[in-house]
């Protein structure tokens, strides 16, 4: 007896492989996914200019990338102890107005390079409610760093808004880089300082919204994050603690499921082998001068050669200097 409604995937198109170049942007599940992606030494971009919760952010992000927006002092507002821009997270704020200008500046070349070449766009969507400059209503901020709430003007957007946006994103990225395939998916998270109602009001729009864009181009693909939470697990033993985040176990089995829809049949062979090496990578050296420390990384540099050779695409570059430089 099956004792859940299990969501059923469609077959995808997309074969992901370690050749692949993949790029996350979204609310903080993209990062989570994208980690996922990373740890197993994938070729990843994950959201460049920081976490980006709904549809008009994200579209100002990509518009920034691939117009190759250039960044000035009038850009950046200083908070009192740093120069921050709305279009970039806090990570990028620094004490001296020149380094914030050359860091956002150095992330819109860095992306567009890369997005350039990307085969695989994944997009997660968090929330409709969108948070606009009082100033400048028409403008979207993708992060407030902490300001006064009358600097903003909060709403949930329309289904049609958030339709034009990522209507917009598609149609940029087909012509700006016509191999790129576009995955769209839910963020599972739940928004409760919206209450209940609010939080459903705000998913339901992303639906609808990403619907309206497969309408009008068939090279999209929806991932349901959202309904493997919501409708196949539907239990509290797969929240964490504050009761609106995936537990560990279920972004596990999200990425398991995504993994198995998106990755072919010969990488995701490749993977365990891949993680056995970063594993040993990540071992504890307690005498690193010892014999047999020498000989176990002697014997894994080898390993990490021998899956350099074999997997195409595959970067060990990093766990080949650790080994290495322990075996001198």
């Amino acid at each position: 007896m099956d004792l859940l409604t299990k969501v059923d995937i469609p077959k995808s198109s997309i074969s992901i492989g370690y050749n692949s170049r993949l790029m996350f942007v979204g609310s903080c599940f993209a990062d989570n996914i994208g980690r996922q992606f990373l740890d197993a030494k994938f070729r990843c971009l994950v959201n460049p200019s920081g976490v980006v919760y709904n549809p008009l952010s994200i579209r100002r992000t990509i518009d920034n990338i691939v117009d190759r927006k250039t960044y000035y002092a009038d850009d950046f507002f200083f908070d009192g102890n740093s120069y921050c821009c709305y279009d970039f997270h806090s990570s990028f704020a620094r004490n001296d107005l020149a380094q914030s200008i050359a860091l956002a500046n150095q992330s819109v070349i860095n992306s567009r390079k890369f997005i350039e070449h990307a085969d695989v766009l994944f997009i997660t969507l968090g929330t409709a409610y969108v948070y606009f400059l009082a100033v400048n209503p028409a403008q979207p901020v993708c992060n407030c760093h902490k300001q006064k709430p009358d600097t903003f003007v909060r709403r949930l957007i329309s289904v049609d808004e958030t339709a034009d946006a990522l209507t917009a994103i598609v149609s940029k990225l087909s012509s700006f880089n016509p191999n790129l395939k576009t995955v769209f998916t839910v963020s599972p998270i739940r928004h409760w300082k919206d209450g209940a109602h609010g939080n459903r009001l705000s998913k339901s729009t992303l639906h609808l919204g990403i619907e309206q864009v497969f309408r009008k181009f068939e090279g999209c693909e929806y991932f349901p994050s959202y309904e493997i939470l919501e409708d196949e697990l539907r239990d509290y033993r797969f929240y964490a603690e504050d009761m609106l985040h995936p537990s560990p176990l279920a972004e596990k089995i999200i990425w398991e499921r995504l993994r198995d829809t998106y990755i072919n049949k010969v990488c995701q062979s490749q993977i365990p082998r891949v993680q056995k090496l970063i594993q040993a990578a990540r071992h504890r050296i307690i005498d690193q001068n010892s014999p047999a420390t020498k000989d176990f990384c002697k014997k894994n540099l080898e390993i990490a050669h021998r899956l350099e050779t074999e997997i195409q695409g595959l970067d060990l570059s990093d766990e080949k200097k650790h080994f290495k430089n322990l075996c001198i």
